[in-house]
């Protein structure tokens, strides 16, 4: 098997004097879709945020196409090609949606790749209503159109590697299946996901793998189907 794309090796996260991760270790290689599950306060977002530069691990390595990027910075770690759709959405919202997309591109901007135009009109495949919305203010569309416009602005950045960061949070459930449709395209396409998310049925549904977060540890991992079928899952997780 070829050496992962990513790879977490006994990383540690506090926040002052609270450990937020005591040694999480992960995989993801490239093309997959791999999932990290668990409760508000597992440390999930944490993870995201140590693997992006935002927080610093106290110990611990982790590892990008074999580079070492746990002690630079976030634009580094953009540059490399990673690039995150956090919780919340985070988008501007007294930009436009066109604005918003061009703003994602530009951690690009010295990098070989497709050029605006086309990026932009691949996002519009992903999720067609960004197009009709193009002039319209980001705060003004629906949480689920937000939601589009996150994952399209981190699709502008031609990542190698997508985190994403609760991607049904706040969704119409009309709308969660159309997203995850699309996170299904993206990773088809060449581009490896990982993917935190609350709804453990649906994560476990688009993702081959997946890790359970206890309380800043991995507590379990193991192929979708057989959590799945693990009667622990079931239980704190699945409803049974």
């Amino acid at each position: 098997m070829d050496s992962p794309l990513l790879r977490l090796a006994d990383v540690h996260v506090s926040y002052g004097g609270i450990r937020a991760l005591g040694g999480v270790s992960l995989e993801v290689q490239r093309g997959e879709i791999v999932a990290m599950i668990g409760a508000n306060g597992a440390g999930k977002t944490t993870t995201l945020r140590a693997i992006t530069g935002l927080v610093r691990p106290t110990h611990g390595s982790i590892t990008f196409d074999g580079t070492e990027i746990s002690r630079v910075t976030t634009p580094h770690v953009i540059a490399l090609g990673i690039a995150l759709a956090p919780e919340g959405r985070a988008i501007f919202s007294n930009l436009s949606v066109r604005e918003n997309l061009e703003l994602g591109a530009w951690t690009r901007r010295r990098r070989k790749g497709p050029t605006l135009a086309e990026s932009m009109e691949h996002v519009f495949a992903l999720f067609p209503r960004l197009r009709e919305r193009l002039s319209q203010e980001g705060g003004t569309l629906s949480g689920g159109e937000q939601q589009m416009l996150a994952i399209g602005r981190a699709m502008m950045a031609a990542p190698r590697l997508m985190l994403l960061d609760e991607p049904s949070l706040g969704i119409a459930p009309k709308l969660v299946q159309q997203i995850f449709d699309s996170i299904r395209r993206i990773a088809a396409e060449g581009t490896t996901i990982l993917l935190v998310e609350q709804n453990t049925r649906i994560a476990l549904e688009v993702a081959a793998r997946a890790y359970v977060l206890e309380t800043g540890r991995i507590a379990m991992s193991g192929s979708s189907a057989e959590l799945r079928d693990d009667p622990r899952v079931r239980e704190a997780y699945l409803g049974g």
